[in-house]
């Protein structure tokens, strides 16, 4: 190569360099991302726990594992609002002003302040009045702990656009009282409304540290997950008839709705914790389903 290609070639690899380089620079100069702190967004709110002889990590495992969050437009505004769950205070929710902004009305908006341990938070419009409603998730009868899961549906919205919600669990059949995660409303019957299934966890405890197949067909009133049939005003417990594992050792954390075989019925993924397998219950489309994780994958996450 003569000493002017190779001159060339020189200030072409010159260039390339500088122009990578440049771009380099230009891109840890301009995050992706950018941290806004709570004086920019008005969000305050923040899950402080603390814990004492009666109440701590030895008396409940999952003590440190959060409480959930909502997104969604309360007030119908166009803008995604924030509602937040608790474990050991208020839930809060904070309306969006725009631009990133959010402002706190859990008083106007009459949230139940009973300090409940919440864990899950879900955004359904139940009653299908094109208003959202909440329900949240909670850990009851258990040491300290004496909540039970809350429905709040939506009352309307005043003239300064701030929703109002009223607890009605009870009357709808959901004040379910136990070891709640979350709940996903889906319509597994496609019936046309939306049912739940509500996923629950369990804690250890001496009867728990047994085979399996001691638990296959049993269930149990706290930890269990359950199965809820939307019958117009109000839900049915369908847990039995839907043929789901509902025992002391489903752990669940995690829960993924989706049509896995592509039949037009919904499927459940569930993500458990520590000694239980996932489970994957395929739709068998007459109100059953069937657990079919072991023939289906080749792995599960444990814990």
């Amino acid at each position: 190569m003569d000493q002017k290609k190779l001159y060339g070639l020189f200030i072409s690899v010159y260039l390339l360099a500088t122009l990578f380089s440049g771009c380099k620079t230009k891109m840890e100069e301009s995050p992706l991302f950018k941290v806004l702190d709570s004086k920019r967004t008005g969000l305050d709110f923040s899950n402080d726990l603390s814990y004492n002889q009666d109440f701590n990590l030895f008396k409940y495992i999952y003590f440190y594992n959060g409480s959930g969050v909502g997104a969604g437009d309360f007030n119908n505004d166009g803008l995604i609002d924030l509602f937040f769950g608790s474990n050991q205070h208020n839930n809060k929710l904070y309306l969006s002003t725009g631009d990133l902004h959010f402002k706190d009305v859990t008083k106007d908006a009459r949230i139940p302040e009973d300090g409940g341990w919440s864990t899950g938070i879900s955004v359904v419009d139940i009653n299908n009045d094109g208003l959202l409603d909440i329900y949240v998730c909670r850990v009851g009868q258990y040491e300290t702990l004496k909540s039970k899961n809350q429905l709040l549906i939506c009352q309307g919205i005043d003239k300064n656009r701030i929703p109002s919600y009223k607890d009605m669990a009870h009357e709808y059949g959901l004040d379910f009282s136990g070891f709640s995660t979350q709940a996903a409303f889906f319509d597994y019957d496609m019936d046309g409304d939306l049912d739940m299934f509500l996923l629950n966890h369990s804690v250890h405890e001496n009867g728990t540290f047994k085979p399996r197949i001691d638990f296959a067909g049993t269930y149990h009133p706290l930890s269990g997950d359950r199965f809820y049939r939307n019958d117009g005003n109000t839900f049915t417990d369908v847990t039995k008839q839907t043929a789901i594992n509902s025992s002391a050792i489903g752990f669940g954390l995690g829960i993924a709705i989706a049509d896995i075989n592509l039949d037009g019925y919904p499927d459940i993924y569930i993500g458990n914790d520590f000694h239980e397998n996932d489970y994957l219950y395929i739709n068998q489309k007459n109100g059953t389903f069937k657990e079919d994780g072991e023939r289906e994958l080749m792995h599960t996450s444990k814990f």
